[in-house]
């Protein structure tokens, strides 16, 4: 079962990284989703990432703290004989092939607070590595995980001012929609979280395969940046709306499409688009079709 924003997950983690916001429900008065498997699951589930993506060679990430996103290279395996989906691009890189993804991410608000009182702040620009986490994060008094995984990339790191801070990690979005009477996990791509870098829940799931977090895998790079990431000259943006800023124009922007179990649509209802490549697992034989061509986008 997906959640409209898939999965959404909802991370929060220890006081110096995450924590749950207290009022974290939408209502939009649109009509139901087409299927009652994409609701918001229990406090354990078990989810299963099966698109499309492999394993990547020296994966690195990009976090972008104005453009709110963040920014998957990686070399394709030597191995991978099948086709890339729509939304992975790709450039030479020597003898081999660069794959491209980028995801869109919540960072700090700004106006917030910790449990113990501090005022939220996202990390310091600074290149980080993948230090912790798992890949079945229950919810807990913290937040609402929902069993996603958590994908921790500042552990004990000591900021320029002496403040020690971890815990904070790629998760699920916490926020999430009643649409028809059902609960959907819905992300808010903007300045809402407390220190972490919320996510779809299909996407923090495909993070984890690309960069092999599912396999064990710590040391993959991750370098925070106060500024627009950028790709051949241009601004990295991905086509995902924004919420409290203000996207950059196209003209000046390299726009990754992206992927999503359940789309929402403009008008606020939502439609069926790649529900089978992440499911929660007990139930991944009964989701429906998928919506679109995984190789063009085009719908089916």
């Amino acid at each position: 079962m997906l959640k409209i924003s898939f999965l959404a997950l909802a991370l929060a983690t220890a006081s110096l990284g995450c924590a749950a916001d207290a009022a974290d429900d939408e209502t939009d008065d649109v009509e139901q989703s087409e299927d009652e498997l994409l609701k918001k699951t229990g406090p354990t589930s078990n989810w299963s990432y099966r698109g499309l993506m492999p394993r990547l060679d020296a994966p690195e990430m990009t976090v972008s703290l104005k453009g709110h996103t963040v920014h998957v290279t990686g070399l394709l395996p030597t191995s991978f004989t099948g086709r890339l989906p729509f939304y992975a691009k790709t450039e030479p890189a020597g003898s081999r092939t660069r794959v491209h993804l980028v995801y869109p991410i919540a960072t700090v608000d700004p106006n917030g607070r910790l449990p113990n009182g501090l005022p939220t702040r996202n990390p310091e620009p600074y290149r980080y590595r993948v230090c912790g986490g798992d890949n079945f994060h229950a919810t807990n008094s913290v937040g609402a995980f929902g069993g996603f995984p958590f994908i921790e990339y500042v552990c004990n790191h000591r900021d320029w001012d002496g403040r020690v801070r971890g815990g904070i990690a790629f998760h699920g979005p916490i926020t999430s929609k009643s649409i028809g009477g059902a609960s959907y996990w819905s992300l808010l791509r903007g300045p809402v979280s407390h220190a972490c870098n919320r996510m779809l829940g299909e996407h923090v799931l495909e993070l984890a395969h690309v960069i092999g977090f599912n396999r064990g895998a710590r040391g993959t790079p991750v370098t925070v940046i106060a500024d627009f990431d950028r790709l051949g000259g241009k601004i990295v943006d991905v086509d995902y709306a924004a919420t409290g800023w203000t996207r950059p124009r196209a003209a000046d922007a390299v726009v990754f499409p992206i992927w999503q179990a359940v789309k929402q649509r403009a008008d606020g209802s939502s439609a069926l688009d790649f529900p089978q490549w992440a499911c929660e697992t007990s139930r991944c034989p009964s989701m429906p079709p998928n919506a679109r061509d995984p190789y063009t986008g085009a719908p089916l």
